[in-house]
């Protein structure tokens, strides 16, 4: 009797155990169909962890990147320390060294992004004017102070290609343009609380 008893435990334990064993084993499957739904759904979303990491520059791009910005910020600096003190004399060394500046800090950003996401960035309909602006006040910078050798239009666009060369640079920190407007917004307002007006 003793034995019947055991028995008809062990089969109650193992019949339990199954019971378990099954409703553990339909849990895991909603829980893998459920996850399955999540990860798809996940991939879906426009700024998905997948997305970001395909966009990421690679070592290669960050080193050209630093390489590239480190020289036009070299030449841009050997026209402000050498060469803009004589500008009146010569504007086209000014002229010269610190449109190549501009071009490897622009070119920096090539090797960053990827020469065509870059391109067709410059050429969006929100950029295509500052992207004009700038192209144009570099060309005129080099024309003007080579050929013409004005010292008046030489410094005129060397200003302008400064400020477009600024914006340039400034509008790829987090916040973009609209980050910019409102720093620009905020430093006005700061300067004329100063001074009162």
């Amino acid at each position: 009797m003793q034995n019947l008893k055991r028995i008809c435990s062990c089969l109650s334990s193992i019949e339990g155990a199954a019971a378990f064993y099954s409703k553990f084993c339909f849990y895991l499957t909603l829980a893998r169909l459920d996850s399955c739904r999540v990860t798809s759904r996940v991939r879906e979303l426009p700024g998905s962890v997948s997305s970001v990491t395909t966009n990421m520059p690679s070592t290669k791009q960050i080193m050209y990147f630093g390489l590239l910005l480190a020289v036009g910020v070299f030449f841009v600096f050997l026209a402000f320390a050498l060469f803009l003190p004589v500008m009146a004399l010569m504007p086209q060394k000014f002229a010269i060294t610190f449109t190549l500046g501009c071009l490897f800090i622009m070119g920096s950003f090539f090797a960053l992004k990827g020469p065509k996401a870059q391109l067709f960035h410059m050429i969006s309909k929100e950029r295509l004017p500052f992207t004009c602006v700038f192209l144009a006040s570099m060309c005129a910078t080099i024309f003007v102070s080579m050929y013409l050798h004005s010292y008046p239009l030489s410094l005129l666009f060397s200003i302008i290609q400064v400020l477009a060369m600024l914006y340039y640079v400034l509008s790829y920190f987090p916040g973009g343009t609209t980050g910019l407007k409102f720093i620009g917004t905020f430093l006005t307002g700061s300067v004329t609380k100063l001074f009162g007006q």
